[in-house]
């Protein structure tokens, strides 16, 4: 599963060790996924979304950061990305959008690509707290915004 610009570093876990309700996460390079879901292209790329942002953020955080703070800079870097997508509401937002975006282009575990209205009402999910109408998860999932 190779993706023109998308060769950054992670590693992959199967495990069902994950909350109900969530086929798989994204902490820093690490991409945790349910067993079921092991053939689910587009929810892969829906993580390996997630670990670019990290790693982006983290890069520019560190080349900032190595200035004001050098010999804590690789440790406050790492945890940009973390701190911004718990706290700010409209980073988790484009965030998640983006990871959307991407997952409805791939098939899903059943070959199929996730629909508009699916990937819609996940971004509604209370998980994420981005207090969405369907109309609005819509909108962001169609416009060029993120």
């Amino acid at each position: 599963m190779r993706r023109k610009g998308m060769t950054l570093p992670n590693l992959t876990v199967y495990t069902d060790r994950l909350p109900r309700g969530v086929g798989g996460d994204a902490h820093g390079p690490v991409v945790r996924i349910r067993h079921q879901y092991r053939n689910d292209v587009g929810l892969h790329w829906h993580e390996w979304l997630h670990v670019r942002q990290w790693w982006i953020a983290s890069a520019v955080s560190l080349m900032a950061l190595v200035f004001i703070a050098p010999m804590e800079a690789w440790l406050l870097a790492v945890a940009v990305h973390p701190a911004l997508y718990k706290f700010v509401r409209r980073y988790r937002l484009w965030a998640e959008v983006r990871a959307y975006r991407i997952q409805m282009q791939y098939p899903n575990a059943s070959g199929v690509p996730l629909t508009l209205e699916s990937a819609a009402l996940r971004l509604m999910s209370p998980r994420y707290d981005l207090r969405l109408t369907m109309g609005m998860a819509k909108e962001l999932l169609l416009a060029g915004w993120a």
